[in-house]
């Protein structure tokens, strides 16, 4: 991962992160989907890179020397991670107090 100044090219940060990772943006969050199959959640922030966290889904396909490319997808408050012939989707809609 690496944030750049759109105007002058200047890097602010940068960061290994997970990897090569395809990702999404949506409400202020970036969602990762590594080529490990790992996912992680970072804060879209100018500032720093700070990850806020990160797992593998679980039982993930065997595909061998392959990697994942699938780009995470987040529609109606949920997040989509498709790996292969997989398809796993999660809650991500924050919790509204009562």
């Amino acid at each position: 991962m690496l944030c750049l100044e759109f105007t002058t090219g200047n890097v602010k940060w940068d960061d290994r992160s997970i990897g090569a990772a395809a990702l999404c943006y949506a409400e202020g969050r970036l969602y990762l989907h590594g080529e490990n199959g790992e996912v992680a959640l970072v804060e879209a922030t100018p500032e720093v890179y700070r990850e806020k966290g990160r797992f593998k889904p679980t039982d993930p396909p065997d595909h061998g020397a392959s990697k994942a490319w699938a780009y995470p997808v987040i529609a109606d408050g949920r997040l989509y991670i498709r790996d292969l012939g997989t398809l796993w989707c999660y809650e991500v809609k924050p919790v509204k107090p009562l």
